[in-house]
């Protein structure tokens, strides 16, 4: 699928010239493409944020999108590393899940491994397959490539389930499923599981009713809202939640909703 637009997301950082020189590969072979920086400051190796960071971020981009996820902890070793597109969006990504929960957003109609070596660099390090594989076949897919030349047809491909919080009665069991650069603990819960009377409890933290804005109440006082993901998070006003309750991912998240 041909596409002026390639979105980055990893866990590289901005201090290594990681980033910069994946991007020289794509414009190298590529030099009229636009090139969207989702972020590089994923949790290292944290496929999950990656996961999550990657689902919410793909509504917004320009049909057509060529999406590059490298977040990649066994790089080197025998994982694959695959191409998928769904109605609107295609991705590049290792084979280890990261793609996994695109398919809340939209369904992954087509898979494939990416197997050609004549697309790659001539010397490929074992430890930067982003730069050295991702890129150039990236670049290649973005002008034009055909699918059947991408590689074979993967229908085992890894699968990160999505975490489905748990209703019994009116309680829901959900989790943290990240924490973002302020501190905001981001849940797996929609308002589908919540109302405005909700209580919560995170962390031994209890939480009562949810606020609109972060600007809802006093300076360095708690609160649950729906933040801009469509996600349950907790915060602080001007404050960092995860750092004040020692909130991680994974966390427990317990609701019992209150009848309106």
């Amino acid at each position: 699928m041909k596409t002026k637009f390639i979105a980055l997301l990893s866990d590289f950082g901005i201090h290594d010239p990681f980033v910069g020189t994946m991007k020289g590969v794509i414009l190298s072979k590529a030099p009229a493409l636009t090139i969207i920086d989702i972020t590089h400051h994923i949790p290292p190796q944290d496929i999950q944020a990656a996961a999550f960071y990657l689902m919410t971020a793909v509504p917004y981009m320009p049909k057509g999108t060529l999406f590059i996820a490298v977040v990649d902890p066994t790089v080197g070793t025998g994982r694959g590393i695959l191409w998928a597109k769904t109605a609107n969006y295609q991705f590049i990504a290792p084979d280890n899940g990261i793609i996994g929960w695109v398919e809340e957003r939209e369904k992954i109609e087509e898979a494939r491994f990416i197997n050609k070596s004549d697309l790659f660099l001539p010397h490929i390090s074992s430890t930067f397959h982003g730069r050295d594989i991702m890129a150039p076949v990236a670049a290649a897919v973005a002008r034009g490539l055909p699918e059947k030349n991408i590689g074979p047809l993967l229908k085992d491909y890894r699968r990160l389930p999505f975490p489905r919080p748990a209703k019994t009665g009116n309680r829901v069991a959900g989790r943290i499923i990240t924490v973002d650069h302020f501190g905001n603990a981001i849940t797996n819960l929609t308002r589908h599981y919540i109302n405005a009377r909700s209580i919560f409890t995170v962390s031994d933290r209890v939480i009562k009713g949810i606020k609109f804005t972060y600007a809802s109440v006093a300076e360095g006082e708690a609160m649950a809202l729906i933040g801009s993901f469509g996600f349950l998070e907790f915060s602080i006003r001007n404050g960092n939640f995860a750092g004040v309750f020692g909130v991680k991912a994974g966390d427990e998240v317990e609701v019992i909703t209150s009848l309106e």
